[in-house]
């Protein structure tokens, strides 16, 4: 073989050694780049699994959220029905406290002029209003006689028919007239009438309570003023009534004497 023969062998021979050799690093790398492939294909699916995880804890909290939002809401509403509740029960103890001192002053004395005072008081400072006539009954001349009185002509009621308009009829009736709206209705015969209470003495009529209007800052006649009203309906009553036997029974003892 001629050295130029032996010289193309070995150029053939040293292509396909580096081709050998190119194709052995080819796969090489392509094992290499295979691996890296799987290896962030793991990772990925590491970072899909975590950020499963994190939704699935971000879900959780936001129902953790939603939940404590509703019992905050829960909350609030119950303290604001506690605080309602709370409000009415003073309310409740503040009208009994008035009922009952409003019903102490009626039977604390047996002064005429006091029991007309805080009859007065009552209905300025806890009924409200400052136009009334407190009128007692003359069953014989079936008249009223203005007792006690403020905001109303003196000279106008003085002395009034005790059977027409609907102080009349509160004493018919025996029972508690109570007009619609802050005024009754307006009347040529009768001024307005907000209220009409009558006064009985183990059921019998002595008197009438006549309330014309209320202060102005009051819009209308509340649960209260009913029981105020049957308080004075009974209780100014019986005090007046006492006051008179008891101013009788001294004028008796002094006569006697």
């Amino acid at each position: 073989m001629s050295e130029e023969e032996k010289g193309g062998e070995g150029y053939v021979w040293k292509v396909q050694e580096e081709t050998r050799r190119f194709a052995k690093d080819l796969l090489s790398e392509n094992e290499r780049l295979r691996s890296l492939v799987a290896g962030l294909q793991r990772e990925n699916r590491d970072l899909e699994g975590a950020v499963s995880t994190v939704r699935a804890e971000l879900d959780r909290r936001r129902r953790e959220e939603d939940e404590l939002k509703r019992q905050m809401a829960q909350i609030r509403e119950e303290n604001h029905s506690f605080s309602e509740k709370y409000l009415e029960v003073e309310t409740h103890n503040s009208n009994l406290a008035n009922l009952y001192v409003a019903s102490y002053r009626l039977h604390a004395t047996l002064d005429r002029r006091e029991i007309l005072s805080s009859i007065q008081e009552i209905i300025i400072n806890l009924i409200g209003s400052e136009e009334f006539g407190i009128f007692e009954l003359d069953p014989e001349e079936a008249t009223l006689s203005l007792a006690g009185s403020m905001g109303i002509d003196t000279a106008r009621y003085g002395r009034i028919p005790a059977g027409s308009g609907k102080i009349g009829e509160t004493i018919r009736r025996g029972e508690i007239y109570l007009a619609e709206g802050k005024e009754g209705p307006s009347s040529t015969e009768e001024t307005p009438l907000i209220a009409c209470i009558p006064l009985k003495v183990e059921g019998r009529v002595t008197g009438v309570i006549a309330i014309f209007r209320l202060l102005q800052h009051k819009a209308g006649l509340e649960a209260v003023d009913r029981e105020m009203f049957d308080l004075l309906a009974t209780h100014a009553a019986m005090a007046l009534y006492c006051a008179g036997l008891h101013t009788r029974m001294v004028a008796g003892v002094k006569g006697g004497v």
